[in-house]
């Protein structure tokens, strides 16, 4: 509040008490210095009186009294705004006032049960018409104000009050007022960090500290935050009816994050994680981010990619800018959760950045992009294609062959961090595999067809041996926790938790590497007897691929039945028909070589 009023006041040193011109008499000057002086010691005085005030007990009839004492300052503020406009000293007094009374209010944070009476009040408009105040201090008081109020308490009871106070915040239309104040306040931090930058030449975290709006902005992604994880179907409208998500955008803007000799903004990365929990959310959300707004406008989702790019050629400096990151590719995966999401990722050449990720193999940048690209190729044939036709087989099976690893940083990770990653890396480049068998047909362009599947066949077919070598080692894993929850009888009715567990033993990755030998082998009969050989080598059972397969076609039919989205019917269908196929030719392989043991054991008695 001081500084709000030295700047005001310093205004109206230049202009006059009255807002006029300066003149040539010294006069008036002298006043307006007078009225300085005055102005500053009558804030001292003020906030010293109301920081000597002792804590007041809170309870219905307080609450009562501090609303009337609001709507009191409030209207005694706009009043003497109104009739001395251009006398910033003569306004003062009655804005410390209303300061004073919003600190006030911050003690009901702490008491979610007054959250009944705070809304019978009437105090929620009161505190909404306040987020357009001329003052930035008071802005920032109910910004701030807010978002205690909204940030849910670890006490169960709290959940009920505190859902209702958002309630109400979204029926008086709360959402867009506070998009717009966050882009204001993103704007005067933007402008004031530039302001210091060009004089005082502060570093980054000197700056946030030093600049009231950028506090503000935290403030204001935080009720973001609360409003969705209180109500998470208030993350709809709040997509739909805003400009959230170019504002956050913008917050992420490359020219926030390319300058390598200065760190990321915490606002920056705040704005980084409210757009990955708002696209994750709800697929109505998504709909929205990738909605092309006018056809001069950039689309979001290049936005998003252009976030993104200067990270291929550097890592994170500090664990900040790796949490942007991580958030960043966050955002994408959701995205591609959606076919539409996938169709604008080929176009903008989302596939050629990954790829150049990948070759570049930094720690952050290929973890990331191996998972985008998991997700951009799954079930999705052009894709699969483009991916093929841009050289992307090569650095994919080198990823698979364990011949392509993310590179260390400087501080080694532990065992128990490469182990998970290696894992992860496991899971993802599966499950590319299996896209890629799914949707690539003989007619496919570039030759994607043939030339994926020669990849199987070269060098000694060492491919093969890693996919059996996989099978084996994961169908281990996945047989041996179902067999420990088996034998836990508090356990042994939970169908649920035992499925569970055999996904934490790596049931994905089995059914991916099954869906693969199922596939090739299925493509050659060479590739089939190789797998016979190897499957008998290492004393495994070839018909536990065809188990597996069963298994998987069962687990698709019960997720269609309870699956909502119908975006993804069709290509539920086609892996069902694909799977379904796959396992008729096990079958009748196992059939044809029963049929022939059967024959064959009378001819082995005879000659003996």
């Amino acid at each position: 509040m001081d500084a709000h009023f030295e700047r005001v006041l310093s205004a109206s040193k230049r202009h006059g008490d009255d807002g006029s011109a300066p003149r040539d008499s010294a006069q008036p000057a002298k006043r307006a210095r007078r009225a300085d002086e005055l102005s500053g010691a009558q804030i001292q005085s003020i906030l010293a009186r109301a920081d000597a005030q002792p804590i007041e007990e809170l309870d219905a009839k307080a609450l009562k009294s501090m609303a009337l004492a609001l709507d009191k300052a409030i209207r005694r503020n706009a009043l003497q705004r109104s009739k001395y406009s251009d006398v910033p000293a003569k306004f003062m007094e009655s804005e410390v006032a209303l300061d004073e009374e919003l600190r006030r209010w911050r003690a009901v944070a702490a008491q979610p049960a007054l959250y009944a009476d705070l809304l019978a009040l009437e105090v929620v408009p009161l505190l909404l018409g306040l987020c357009s105040h001329e003052n930035l201090d008071v802005r920032l008081d109910v910004i701030n104000l807010l978002a205690d109020l909204t940030d849910l308490d670890e006490d169960p009871s709290a959940l009920a009050p505190t859902k209702a106070l958002v309630e109400r915040l979204v029926a008086l239309e709360f959402l867009p007022l506070l998009v717009r104040t966050l882009a204001d306040l993103d704007a005067e931090a933007q402008q004031h960090a530039a302001d210091e930058r060009a004089g005082a030449g502060r570093g980054e975290e000197e700056e946030e500290e030093a600049n009231p709006s950028a506090t503000g902005v935290f403030h204001a992604l935080q009720i973001i935050e609360n409003l969705v994880d209180v109500l998470p179907e208030a993350s709809v409208p709040l997509c739909h009816d805003t400009s959230v998500f170019d504002v956050l955008l913008l917050m992420i803007a490359p020219s926030r994050t390319r300058d390598a000799a200065s760190a990321i903004s915490t606002s920056t990365l705040y704005a980084s994680e409210i757009l990955s929990i708002l696209l994750q959310a709800e697929q109505r959300n998504r709909d929205v981010f990738l909605q092309q707004q006018s056809s001069k406008a950039a689309s979001r989702l290049d936005t998003l990619l252009e976030a993104v790019a200067p990270f291929r050629k550097r890592d994170p400096r500090d664990e900040n800018e790796g949490e942007l990151l991580e958030n960043l590719w966050n955002a994408l995966c959701s995205l591609l959760l959606e076919r539409r999401g996938q169709d604008l990722f080929r176009r903008l050449e989302g596939l050629e950045l990954v790829l150049r990720c990948l070759r570049d193999n930094t720690r952050f940048v290929f973890s990331g992009a191996l998972r985008v690209l998991d997700h951009a190729l799954l079930l999705h044939a052009k894709n699969c294609v483009h991916w093929v036709g841009i050289g992307g087989l090569k650095p994919l099976f080198a990823v698979f062959m364990g011949k392509k690893k993310a590179k260390a940083k400087a501080q080694t990770p532990s065992a128990s961090d490469q182990k998970a990653q290696r894992a992860k890396a496991v899971e993802n480049v599966t499950s590319a595999l299996a896209s890629l068998c799914l949707t690539l047909h003989r007619d496919a362009p570039h030759d994607a067809f043939e030339r994926f599947h020669a990849k199987f066949l070269e060098l000694d077919m060492e491919k093969m041996d890693r996919l059996v070598d996989l099978f084996v080692q994961y169908e281990g894993r996945v047989r041996a926790a179902a067999a420990r929850e088996e034998d836990d009888d508090e356990e042994a009715d939970d169908e649920d938790e035992r499925y569970l567990q055999r996904l934490d033993a790596g049931l994905f990755v089995l059914q991916r590497v099954a869906l693969v030998l199922a596939h090739v082998a299925a493509f050659s009969r060479r590739l089939r007897a190789y797998v016979m050989v190897k499957f008998h080598e290492r004393n495994a059972d070839v018909a536990a691929i065809g188990a597996v397969l069963r298994e998987q076609l069962e687990l698709l039919a019960a997720d269609d039945a309870k699956r909502k989205d119908s975006s993804r019917d069709e290509d539920v269908v086609d892996e069902s028909a694909r799977l379904t196929a796959l396992l008729r030719v096990f079958e009748d392989d196992e059939r044809e070589e029963r049929g022939t043991d059967e024959k064959e054991a009378p001819v082995q008695q005879d000659d003996e």
